[in-house]
Formats: C-alpha cells, sequence, structure tokens
C-alpha cells in the first residue's frame, strides 16, 4: 500500500478535547467505517502510527475527528499548518449501505462519530442519535444537525443539551416508533455497542457496529485487536472493523 504525503491544513478544537484536522493528502476513495494509519512524527517517538477513522474525503481534502487520550493525540493536537505527516489507507472494512425500504439509524457515542457521521453524509436519509455526557462534549452539532433528510437528536448524561438520559434510551424510543425494517448502525463503547445489538435482537432490526480496539499495524499481521465472533477470532483491523453486531461474542 502506497504511504502518502498529508499536510495539515487545519486544526482546531471543536468540543473539549476533541480535535477536527484537515489534510492535504491525495487519498483514494474511502467507504464509511474504513480508517487510515497516521505516522505523527518522522522520529520514533511515537513509534507506532495512529488509527483514526476517515470522517470525509472531498477532492484532497481529508477531514480526521478525534480526541486528545494519550501522548500520540497530544501530540497531533499540536499541530500547526504546513506540518506535513504521513498517512496509510484506506483500511479495513466499512458499512453497507441501507436497503431501499430499510429505515437506517445511526447511532455514535463517546469517540464513535466519525464514521457513524460519513455514512450519515454519504446516505442523506434516517434518524442520528448522538451520546454524550455534557453540551461541551458533542462536537459539530450544526453540521450533524443539517444533513439533509436526516432527522438528528442529542442526548447528553448531565441534561446540558438535547434529552437527557443515554443515546441507548433514545435508541429504545425510536425503535417502538418505527414500523417499517430497520438497519442501525453504531459506534461507541463496548457496553453501548453491546445493549445497542441487544436492542436490535429484539425489535428485529438489522445492526453493524464499528469496534474500536487497539491496533498496532493496521494490516492484520500483529493480531493486538483481535475479538471473537461466531465465526472464530477476527482481527478488528483487516477484517473489521465494521461487522455484524450479532457475530461478535461481547464481553461480560
Amino acid at each position: 500500500m502506497k504511504e502518502r504525503e498529508a499536510v495539515v491544513q487545519d486544526n482546531r478544537e471543536v468540543a473539549t478535547d476533541t480535535f477536527l484536522m484537515t489534510l492535504a493528502c491525495d487519498f483514494p476513495p474511502f467507504t464509511p467505517g474504513q480508517f487510515l494509519m497516521l505516522r505523527i512524527n518522522s522520529t520514533c517517538d511515537p513509534f507506532l502510527r495512529r488509527p483514526l477513522a476517515i470522517l470525509s474525503l472531498k477532492g484532497d481534502s481529508l477531514e480526521i475527528l478525534y480526541k486528545v487520550k494519550g501522548s500520540g493525540t497530544s501530540l497531533l493536537a499540536g499541530k500547526r499548518p504546513g506540518d506535513v505527516m504521513s498517512a496509510l489507507g484506506p483500511l479495513g472494512n466499512g458499512f453497507s449501505t441501507p436497503g431501499q425500504d430499510e429505515e437506517a439509524i445511526y447511532i455514535a457515542g463517546g469517540t464513535g462519530l466519525p464514521p457513524i457521521l460519513a455514512l450519515a453524509e454519504k446516505v442523506r436519509r434516517g434518524r442520528l442519535i448522538i451520546g454524550a455526557f455534557g453540551e461541551n462534549d458533542i462536537p459539530l452539532w450544526n453540521r450533524i444537525s443539517s444533513i439533509r433528510d436526516v432527522h438528528a437528536q442529542a442526548t447528553t448524561e448531565d441534561g446540558s443539551f438535547g434529552k437527557k438520559g443515554l443515546a441507548t434510551e433514545a435508541l429504545k424510543d425510536l425503535l417502538h416508533e418505527i414500523s417499517r425494517p430497520s438497519i442501525i448502525y453504531a459506534c461507541g463503547p463496548e457496553g453501548m455497542l453491546r445493549e445497542i445489538t441487544e436492542q436490535a435482537r429484539m425489535s428485529g432490526a438489522r445492526c453493524e457496529v464499528s469496534l474500536e480496539e487497539y491496533m498496532a499495524c493496521g494490516f492484520g499481521v500483529c493480531s493486538a485487536c483481535v475479538v471473537k465472533t461466531s465465526e472464530g477470532s477476527r482481527k478488528v483491523c483487516a477484517q473489521g472493523p465494521v461487522f455484524d453486531a450479532f457475530s461478535i461474542k461481547w464481553r461480560d
């Protein structure tokens, strides 16, 4: 796979410790849910590339949305326009698209917004739920709420924005309202995905989840991101990160 130069065009904080970065990069087309491996520095600090979901690609302008959680993303947050990195991708398998008669439901929690927003902006129909602790933890709300033919709803645990409660509670209410077949697309913490999978099973909806696992290589070589499925062990980077939710053997 070709290594591509990625030049920072913009890097700004859009929610608490959450940054939207725009890169100038000759990048191939991607499917929402796919990711890239970004080398932040030319030195060995950090030694490993960082896996980041692709948010959008328009011409040679590539967007990623990331949350500062460790040393690598802290270095990434310090990048300025003109700084040069390198990117490999797109990697992994992305989401399918909803059938003509299916109601698409997109749900994101924690750091799971990028692949979900990418899909909603591509499909441009359905319902979207984003869950966060508080108003300051919701990035790009104006962008989310302005997607044509997508009805967006926010939930916050502290009640500071949108509906007070959890995204999974809003999903349960929504599934009771919808009469036609549905497909749920989700990304977020494992506990949330496990609950969404159970709700999908009970409602008869199809469900695809994008898993967030530690990745070292991004190609399936190191086996650092293995998950158990009904078909045996699978590598999130190579055979995911998107899986049929019903195939995952969720951890207790």
